[in-house]
């Protein structure tokens, strides 16, 4: 049974790794439900895909953008790889995306936070070489790829499971 639920976890990660990026806007929200993020495109290009994009923190629930007079607490200019998703701090102080994809040279982690946006390439999780191949990339995430925010010592981290074991990013 367990390695039955095991395969179909990881076809289902697979399957959705190769699917084209639709590049939608999209809303996440923190764990607790206190803060939102609004990502979209700015609308100055015909492509979606060569647009400018925005990234919008919100304190408060939101699933799609609030009215034009409630103002985010922060703003940032956000480079999409064209799929949804992220994670934000349950204070609203950091946006983060984890790409499923594994790229040794080029980022697999983007952080969002109003004093600067930080990228990370593959190669800075040491998760080795042995990765597990799709038909177009490589998976550096275990399973469905558990990423959390949690804080240590006072200090907020950003903990990912790759296939190599728990990897911590202090924010």
């Amino acid at each position: 049974m367990n390695r039955f639920l095991y395969l179909l976890l990881s076809l289902s990660a697979i399957s959705f790794a190769d699917q084209p990026p639709d590049w939608s806007e999209f809303s996440v929200q923190s764990e607790n439900k206190q803060w939102s993020a609004i990502v979209h495109p700015k609308g100055n290009a015909q492509e979606r895909r060569e647009d400018e994009w925005v990234l919008k923190i919100y304190k408060g629930f939101y699933l799609s953008p609030p009215a034009p007079n409630v103002q985010p607490a922060w703003t940032t200019e956000y480079k999409p790889s064209g799929y949804s998703g992220g994670y934000l701090s349950n204070d609203g102080s950091t946006f983060s995306y984890v790409d499923f994809w594994y790229y040794p040279d080029s980022p697999v982690l983007r952080m969002y936070r109003t004093e600067c946006n930080i990228q990370i390439n593959g190669a800075s999780f040491n998760v080795g070489s042995d990765l597990q191949q799709t038909v177009s990339h490589q998976l550096w995430l275990k399973g469905a790829g558990s990423v959390e925010y949690i804080r240590s010592e006072g200090k907020l981290y950003l903990q990912i499971e790759t296939v190599n074991g728990l990897r911590k990013v202090e924010m």
